[in-house]
């Protein structure tokens, strides 16, 4: 077949296709997978089983029992079945049409990107129809992409879907904004915090290339000084680091993940922490469709700041060996970031890792303890 055949074929195949009608509940679908898992095992029986080992085959591989369908569910059931033949039928043509834009280019890639488009918003499963938007690009998948995202009548999962596929597809641009040099910009983090020699996590690698002596270890206690908060921020602040950063199932993964992406690409070190960069963090991100509320710069300035803190007081964990370099200063601080919630996870740990060699670490937990704080 010709592109143009695929492409006329997928068209009227779209055409034809109709979502699971509105009376699909979640019960419904419940059952409809019991009786069609039922329905399998019936249809692979051997005929050398016995009927008892049978019986107890099907007692392990069927779903608990469930009453007789009645006339309309199995009408229901029967639709539902022809309309899954049907999309695996619709997804064979995408998948062709993507292997012909790998193998030979496509002609018309505005009509695939349309088609494309189309696939996601017809309920399809959404996966198949955003990766060939990837795969075509600027600017018709891009754009196409860019549609789907804030579109809120999708549902959040496949929004979700679009939305990773499309950060994928835009980090080289928010990459090379990230390396633009500063001209006239407005710092957010203070001096202490700027001058740190490394990014300190903040592009997503750790841990920092910064070798461990006192003069680092110096300009570490001078940031963590900084960047202590006068009191407990009233916003409470995201799971540590490491915490959702990609097993939840789509339609439950938190949109800050994503943002701390955005942040990541367009603000690499704490030195491009500036109200600049922020607002175009904001911008890309409502471009995803992410929620941008409030003081957002102020927001993630002080996530910024809390994370930083934190994969400081784990570099510093390494130090412990070395009390001199730390103590009693890093007890001191680790003491009052737990107790005003800032970092206070990787504070807390550092506390604990801390024992073996500095008693006031054992003091400042016995002090949290009596508090609440820990």
């Amino acid at each position: 077949m010709s592109e143009r055949s695929d492409l006329e074929a997928l068209a009227a195949a779209l055409d034809a296709y109709e979502p699971p009608p509105a009376e699909w509940t979640d019960e419904l679908w419940d059952l409809y997978e019991r009786a069609e898992a039922e329905q399998h095992v019936l249809r692979v029986r051997p005929d050398h089983w016995t009927d008892e080992l049978w019986e107890q085959y099907r007692s392990t591989e069927v779903p608990e029992p469930h009453a007789p369908l009645t006339q309309a569910q199995q009408e229901l059931f029967a639709q539902e079945r022809d309309r899954e033949r049907r999309a695996s039928a619709l997804r064979h043509l995408l998948e062709t049409l993507g292997e012909r834009r790998e193998k030979t280019g496509l002609r018309e890639p505005a009509q695939a990107a349309d088609l494309a488009e189309r696939w996601v918003r017809a309920g399809l499963p959404a996966l198949p129809g955003a990766r060939l938007l990837y795969e075509l690009g600027a600017p018709h998948g891009e754009a196409a992409l860019l549609r789907l995202v804030v579109d809120d009548t999708l549902d959040r999962g496949d929004r979700q879907i679009v939305r990773a596929w499309l950060m994928v597809l835009r980090k080289p641009r928010n990459h090379a904004l990230g390396r633009q040099p500063q001209e006239g910009e407005t710092p957010l983090l203070p001096p202490a915090v700027r001058s740190l020699a490394d990014a300190w996590g903040m592009d997503g690698r750790w841990p920092p290339r910064t070798e461990m002596n006192r003069e680092s270890v110096a300009a570490v206690r001078a940031a963590l000084e900084a960047l202590l908060p006068a009191r407990r921020p009233a916003v409470s602040e995201p799971p540590p680091e490491m915490v959702g950063a990609g097993d939840e199932e789509p339609e439950e993964r938190p949109g800050w993940i994503d943002v701390r992406t955005l942040v990541r690409d367009i603000v690499p070190h704490p030195r491009t922490v500036t109200r600049e960069r922020m607002a175009e963090v904001r911008r890309e991100a409502e471009r995803m469709g992410l929620e941008t509320y409030g003081d957002f710069a102020g927001r993630w300035t002080t996530r910024i700041g809390a994370w930083l803190a934190g994969q400081m007081f784990s570099w510093l964990c390494a130090a412990r060996r070395e009390p001199a370099d730390f103590a009693p200063w890093g007890v001191d601080l680790a003491e009052q970031y737990v107790l005003r919630g800032f970092a206070a996870e990787d504070a807390g740990r550092f506390l604990d890792l801390s024992t073996d060699i500095a008693p006031r670490s054992v003091a400042a937990l016995d002090r949290l303890k009596e508090s609440g704080g820990n």
